[in-house]
C-alpha cells in the first residue's frame, strides 16, 4: 500500500467517530416517513406508480396504486407475487378480468344509506354496472381451471353479487340513463296517454293553422310553447278574432301574441296532469330502486373492495406483460441477484419513443435498454462502482433500488427468470444533486445531511443485513483526499454492520480500498476504447478507469502534452490505470468467449432434445408397425384356417385318411396360437398397448370419404370393418382408418350429426373477426346478427368486432345489441394491442 493510501486509511479511520449517532431523541416516525419519501423520489417509485395507473380500469384501482407501498413481510410479498403471476396468466390466456364499467360508487352508497333518499337514474345506472361487473368476474373465473388460479379463485369466491338488483336496474333504466316505459305498468299507461293527448292537441292546433278562416291572422305557421303550454303565434291586432282564448305571452316587439285557443285549454291541462303523473311515477320508481340498493349496500361495499383489488392486480399483470417481467425469487438473507435487469421507467420511455418512431435515425438516441447483471450479499456486502461520467453508474443504482421496491410491492421485475431479490426492512438512497439555496446547503452538505439521517436510522439495529443503502458519488463535492477518506469511513461503518451497500465514485483511492477491504468488491461500467463510448454494461470485480488519457489521445491531443500529463500523474498511477484498462479488455474478451460457449451449449441442448424427441417418435412408430404386422399375420393365418377347413371338407368327401387330416389341422392351429401369443405379449419394460383409436357406441365421428358426420351404432370384434355407422339415412360398415374422431366438445349427445355437418362447414368459412367500418348502424346490426349465428354454429368461443372509434355511435349501438343478444355471454372493449376503443371482444355462450 502506498504512503498516500496509508494516510487516507488513517484519516478515514479517524472520521469514523463522526457516525457514533445518538438516536434517543430521534422522532422515528417522522424520519421514517421523510426518508422513504426521499427514497421513493430519487428511485422514481412515484413514476413507477404513475405508469402502473395507466393500466387500471377505474378510480378504485388508481386509489390503490396511490397507496401502494413495499412490504417487509416475506410471506405477504410471496402471496402478492403469486397473485401477480396468476393474474398475468389470466390476461395471457383469457383476456383478464372483465372490469369494463367498474367505477367507485362508494359516495352513491353513502347517499342511498339514508331512508327516503333517491338516487338519480344515471347514479343507479352506475350501481347496476358495478353489480354486473361483479357477476361477469364470477362467471369468467368459473370458466377457468381452478388449479391454475387457486389464489385468485379464493378472492373471487368471496365476491358478492346482486343479480336481482342488476336486473331491476336494467329493466327500469336504459344504457343512456332514461327510464324505460316498461319500468312499471303505471308508467307505460301514463306515457301512452301522454302520446295520445299530445298528438290530439297538436292535431287541433295544426287544423287552426291550416284553416282558411284564420290563415290571415296567423303570424307564422308554427306551433310553439309558452309557460309549458302549446300555443300559436297570432298578429297583435287580430287577437280579437280568437275569443275566449288565453294569451300566454307576446314577442319582444309586441307584434305577436301567443294564444292558447279555447279548444285546446283542456287538452293542455290534461297534458300537464299527465306530465306531473309521469314525474311522480318516475320518482316512485327511483325511490324503489334506491331502497333496493340500500338493501344490498353491504354486499356492494364488499364487492367494491374486492373489485378494487382485482383492478390493481390486473394493472400489475398488464405491466408485467408490457415490460416482459418475471416473478423473482425471494429471500431474507440480504442477497440480490439480477439477471439482464432493465430500468422499468427507461424501458417504457424507449418503448413509447420507438412506437412514435421519433429520432431513430440519430445514432445518439438509444433504441433499447442495455440490461444489467449484478449480485451482492453473498461473498461481499458492499459494491463500489467506478467509471466515466454518463457511463450508467447512476442507472445501475436506480435499477437495483427500484426493482427491490417493485418486488416488495408485489410487482414482477423486468429481469430474466432466476433473478433473486432480498426482502429488506429498509431501503435508503441518496442519488443526484440536491443542493438547497433556501437552507444554504451545498452539494456536499446536502449529501452528508442525507447520509447522516441514514446512519442514524441504522444505528443500534441488530438486523442491518436486511437494509439496503444506495449512495451516488460518495464523498463528492469536496477536496478529493478528504472526500475519499470520508467515503472509506462510511463504507467501513456500513460493512461492519453487514449493511448491503452499493456506492458510485470517481475517486481512485476508493478503488484500492475496495480491492483490499474484506466484504467490499469493485465494479465498473464498461467503456469501448475504439468508439470512445460507454457500453453501459456492469463488470463486477474490475475497477473502472476514467479513460481520460485514452480519450484525449484518440481525439488528437499532442503526444508531448500526453507525456507531460502522464509524468504529472506519476509512473505508479499510470501503471495502475494501464492495468485497469488491460483488465477491462480481458474481461470483455472473457465475456465474449462466455457468450459463445453459452450459445454452443444452448444449441447442443436444443439439438439433443430434438434427437430425443425423434428417437421416441421412431420407437413408437416401430412398435406400431410391429403390432400392425402381427395383426396382419394373424388375419392371414385365420383366413388360411378357413381355407383348410373347406379343404378338409372336400377331402372327407373324397375319403381321405383321418390321421393326415388331424395332423394338418394341428399344425395350422399351432401356428395360429403362436402368432396370437406373440401379438398379445407386451414388450419388456413396456405396458400393453391400447388401440390407436378409442371409440364407443354413440360416439360422433367424421367419415373421411364422405366428409360427413355420423354416429357409431355398433362395434364388432372379428371383422376388418368392425364399425357400423349411421350417416344420414344410410348405414355403413367401415374400418377405423375410414373415420376421424371429433373434438371432445363436439362429441356431445345433444349435437346431432347434421348439426356437426353444419358446424364443420361453418368452421372453414367463418372468420374470428368482423369488420363493420363504413357501414350504417342498421347495416352493422344486421351483419352482426348473422355473424353471431354463424360463429355460434361454428363453435367459436371468442370473436372480435371492429367498429372504429369515430363519434362512438356505432360502438354504442353494437354494445346495446350485444347486451340483449341470446348467444352472447359477455363482451368488453378490446385491449390496446387488439384495437382498444375501436374494437369489441365478444365471448359466446357455450
Amino acid at each position: 500500500m502506498s504512503s498516500q493510501q496509508s494516510g487516507l486509511r488513517e484519516e478515514h479511520l479517524g472520521c469514523a467517530s463522526l457516525f457514533k449517532c445518538d438516536v434517543t431523541n430521534l422522532p422515528c416516525h417522522s424520519v421514517r416517513k421523510t426518508m422513504f419519501a426521499h427514497t421513493e423520489k430519487v428511485l422514481e417509485y412515484d413514476k413507477l406508480k404513475a405508469l402502473l395507473k395507466k393500466y387500471t380500469s377505474s378510480r378504485l384501482g388508481r386509489s390503490r396504486v396511490e397507496k401502494l407501498a413495499p412490504s417487509r413481510q416475506i410471506d405477504e410479498v410471496r402471496r402478492q407475487q403469486a397473485l401477480c403471476s396468476e393474474s398475468k396468466l389470466l390476461y395471457q390466456t383469457a383476456n383478464g378480468f372483465p372490469l369494463n364499467g367498474l367505477r367507485d360508487i362508494a359516495p352513491l352508497l353513502y347517499k342511498a344509506a339514508k331512508p327516503g333518499a333517491i338516487l338519480e337514474a344515471d347514479e343507479l345506472l352506475y350501481v347496476g354496472r358495478v353489480a354486473q361487473v361483479a357477476q361477469n368476474v364470477r362467471r369468467g373465473m368459473k370458466r377457468q381451471n381452478r388449479a391454475n388460479f387457486p389464489k385468485l379463485c379464493t378472492i373471487v369466491d368471496n365476491l358478492p353479487t346482486a343479480p336481482e338488483l342488476a336486473e331491476s336496474i336494467d329493466q327500469c333504466i336504459s344504457p343512456e340513463g332514461d327510464i324505460r316505459d316498461g319500468a312499471s305498468p303505471a308508467l307505460r299507461s301514463i306515457r301512452r296517454r301522454l302520446i295520445s293527448t299530445r298528438e290530439n292537441l297538436l292535431s287541433k292546433l295544426e287544423s287552426l293553422l291550416r284553416s282558411p278562416t284564420h290563415q290571415k291572422f296567423i303570424q307564422e305557421n308554427v306551433i310553439t310553447s309558452r309557460n309549458d303550454r302549446y300555443v300559436i303565434p297570432v298578429k297583435q291586432d287580430a287577437r280579437s278574432h280568437f275569443p275566449s282564448s288565453v294569451i300566454q305571452g307576446q314577442s319582444a316587439s309586441g307584434a305577436t301574441v301567443f294564444i292558447e285557443p279555447v279548444g285546446v285549454v283542456e287538452l293542455n291541462n290534461d297534458l300537464h296532469q299527465l306530465v306531473d303523473g309521469e314525474r311522480q311515477e318516475i320518482r316512485r320508481i327511483l325511490l324503489s330502486l334506491t331502497d333496493e340498493v340500500r338493501q344490498h349496500a353491504t354486499d356492494l361495499e364488499t364487492a367494491l373492495e374486492i373489485l378494487g383489488k382485482l383492478d390493481i392486480l390486473g394493472a400489475k399483470a398488464q405491466l408485467s406483460i408490457a415490460l416482459n417481467c418475471t416473478e423473482p425469487r425471494l429471500n431474507t438473507r440480504g442477497f440480490v441477484k439480477l439477471i439482464q435487469a432493465r430500468h422499468p421507467i427507461l424501458e417504457d420511455s424507449l418503448h413509447h419513443r420507438n412506437r412514435k418512431k421519433d429520432n431513430l435515425s440519430s445514432p445518439d438516441v438509444p433504441t433499447h435498454v442495455v440490461p444489467t447483471d449484478m449480485h451482492i450479499g453473498d461473498s461481499f456486502h458492499a459494491l463500489v462502482i467506478t467509471g466515466p461520467n454518463t457511463g450508467g453508474k447512476t442507472v445501475v443504482l436506480k435499477t437495483v433500488g427500484l426493482l427491490t421496491l417493485m418486488a416488495q410491492s408485489g410487482l414482477h421485475i423486468p429481469a430474466q427468470s432466476g433473478s433473486e431479490i432480498a426482502v429488506f426492512d429498509h431501503v435508503f438512497a441518496d442519488i443526484g444533486d440536491e443542493q438547497s439555496i433556501e437552507q444554504n446547503l451545498s452539494t456536499f452538505s446536502s449529501h452528508i445531511t442525507k447520509i447522516v439521517e441514514i446512519l442514524k436510522r441504522l444505528s443500534g439495529r441488530a438486523q442491518n443485513q436486511n437494509s439496503l443503502v444506495l449512495l451516488d458519488e460518495i464523498g463528492a463535492g469536496t477536496e478529493p483526499t478528504e472526500g475519499s477518506a470520508l467515503g472509506m469511513a462510511i463504507l467501513d461503518w456500513l460493512t461492519e454492520r453487514e449493511v448491503r451497500a452499493i456506492v458510485t465514485t470517481h475517486y481512485g483511492a476508493l478503488k484500492a480500498y475496495a480491492h483490499t477491504r474484506e466484504g467490499v468488491n469493485n465494479a465498473s461500467m464498461e467503456f469501448d476504447g475504439l468508439t470512445l463510448r460507454p457500453t453501459y454494461r456492469l463488470l463486477i470485480g474490475v475497477p473502472g478507469s476514467s479513460n481520460a488519457m485514452q480519450i484525449a489521445e484518440r481525439l488528437g491531443m499532442p503526444d508531448s502534452i500526453l507525456v507531460a500529463a502522464k509524468t504529472q500523474m506519476g509512473s505508479q498511477k499510470v501503471a495502475v490505470e494501464d492495468l485497469i484498462v488491460s483488465m477491462q479488455q480481458s474481461q470483455q474478451e472473457l465475456e465474449a468467449e462466455r457468450k459463445i460457449v453459452q450459445e454452443k451449449i444452448r444449441v447442443a441442448e436444443t439439438t439433443y432434445k430434438e434427437h430425443e424427441a425423434l428417437i421416441h417418435q421412431l420407437k413408437a412408430e416401430r412398435k406400431e408397425l410391429v403390432r400392425q404386422a402381427e395383426r396382419e399375420a394373424f388375419d392371414v393365418v385365420k383366413n388360411a384356417r378357413r381355407l383348410v377347413d373347406r379343404t378338409i371338407a372336400e377331402i372327407r368327401r373324397e375319403q381321405a385318411s383321418k390321421e393326415s387330416i388331424r395332423t394338418a389341422f394341428t399344425q395350422i392351429e399351432d401356428a395360429k396360437e403362436k402368432l396370437e401369443k406373440q401379438s398379445q405379449r407386451p414388450k419388456k419394460g413396456s405396458k400393453p398397448s391400447k388401440g390407436l383409436m378409442q371409440v364407443k357406441v354413440g360416439d360422433k365421428v367424421r367419415v373421411k370419404s364422405l366428409n360427413r358426420f355420423g354416429e357409431i351404432l355398433s362395434i364388432s370384434k372379428a371383422s376388418q370393418k368392425p364399425l357400423k355407422i349411421q350417416v344420414g339415412n344410410m348405414q355403413m360398415q367401415l374400418a377405423y382408418g375410414d373415420i376421424e374422431q371429433v373434438h371432445p366438445k363436439e362429441n356431445n349427445p345433444k349435437l346431432s350429426p347434421s348439426i356437426l355437418d353444419i358446424q364443420h362447414s361453418k368452421v372453414r368459412a367463418v372468420q374470428t373477426e368482423l369488420n363493420l367500418l363504413g357501414k350504417t348502424v342498421n347495416e352493422a346490426l344486421e351483419t352482426t346478427d348473422k355473424y353471431l349465428d354463424d360463429t355460434f354454429l361454428a363453435g367459436l368461443s371468442t370473436v372480435r368486432i371492429v367498429h372504429g372509434k369515430g363519434t362512438g355511435a356505432l360502438r354504442s349501438a353494437i354494445h346495446d345489441f350485444l347486451g340483449d343478444h341470446p348467444l352472447v355471454a359477455s363482451f368488453r372493449l378490446a385491449a390496446r394491442n387488439e384495437g382498444a376503443e375501436g374494437a369489441t371482444v365478444v365471448t359466446l355462450k357455450e
